[in-house]
């Protein structure tokens, strides 16, 4: 039988954030997770942390990490709670659509095939397995898997004009990779600002992480609150799923964005036009 650990690292400094993780969190919170690892910081880490201890009890790992080294560096310092065989990454932002018992048996079919992540959000009606026409896939129960190779990587690159993620943040990992994700220092330059999760992630030219056994779910599991960047009208609130209280802010990022963040996220940006017109245009025949 296989382990989770769902780990946080989040930054809740609005009531409606706070309003969000206790949704968040009760959608899923029968999932057969062995421990949640977490650490809140923002104004509103007290409450969070309060609301989880009532709720989880001894399952609960609670830290309360804010230094000044950043996202990396305080999730390191998490690691040694971590263990287990897979690692769900909770986003706040993000509600489970599917029964629990779904979420369960997922995770013995990663354990059974061996899978190295599978991306749990961001269904988009289907529109994310469209990501990866072309790629023969092994058909399981709830997921299907497939070998990403540096070789079909640009088949799958070429199914979405502004690329595929290869490591994206909302999935369920295996432990050894999510331990390696924390521990390695890439990319170098940095993309984002410390203080944020997002060079978690791994860009589409990012091959060097390649290869990974890939699972892709058979249905919708989990879906934004409010993000509707890349399909529009995708997002809960845009489906009269979830109510609209304020407009949607940037996840984990102060208002006091420093002008290194700024040059950040500038940068970041433009290295994905950059890519997209670069390593995206179809081969000439």
């Amino acid at each position: 039988m296989s382990t989770l650990t769902v780990f946080a690292n989040f930054f809740i400094d609005t009531p409606e954030r706070f309003i969000r993780v206790q949704d968040s969190f009760k959608s899923f919170r029968d999932v057969k997770a062995e421990k949640w690892v977490i650490n809140v910081r923002g104004r509103f880490a007290d409450q969070v942390t309060t609301f989880l201890m009532k709720e989880l009890g001894e399952k609960l790992i609670s830290f309360r990490l804010h230094s000044q080294d950043g996202w990396f560096f305080d999730t390191r310092q998490m690691l040694s709670a971590i263990d287990g065989d897979y690692v769900f990454f909770w986003l706040e932002d993000h509600l489970n659509m599917a029964e629990t018992f779904i979420l369960d048996s997922i995770v013995e079919e990663l354990k059974e095939n061996n899978a190295d992540y599978m991306y749990y959000s961001f269904w988009w009606g289907g529109a994310l397995r469209q990501r990866y026409q072309g790629i023969p896939m092994t058909p399981g129960r709830h997921i299907d898997w497939f070998n990403h190779t540096v070789d079909n990587n640009p088949t799958i690159q070429g199914n979405a004009k502004e690329g595929v993620f290869l490591i994206a943040v909302c999935s369920i990992f295996k432990s050894d990779l999510f331990r390696k994700i924390v521990l390695t220092d890439d990319p170098v330059p940095k993309r984002w600002p410390k203080e944020t999760p997002f060079d978690f992630e791994k860009c589409p030219t990012d091959v060097h992480w390649l290869p990974l056994q890939v699972a892709l779910p058979r249905q919708e599991l989990f879906a934004s609150i409010d993000d509707d960047h890349v399909h529009p009208g995708s997002s809960l609130i845009s489906r009269g799923l979830y109510p609209c209280r304020e407009q949607r802010q940037t996840y984990a990022v102060t208002n006091k964005v420093s002008i290194q963040g700024r040059m950040g996220n500038l940068l970041a940006k433009s290295y994905r036009r950059i890519l997209s017109f670069f390593c995206f245009q179809p081969k000439k025949k």
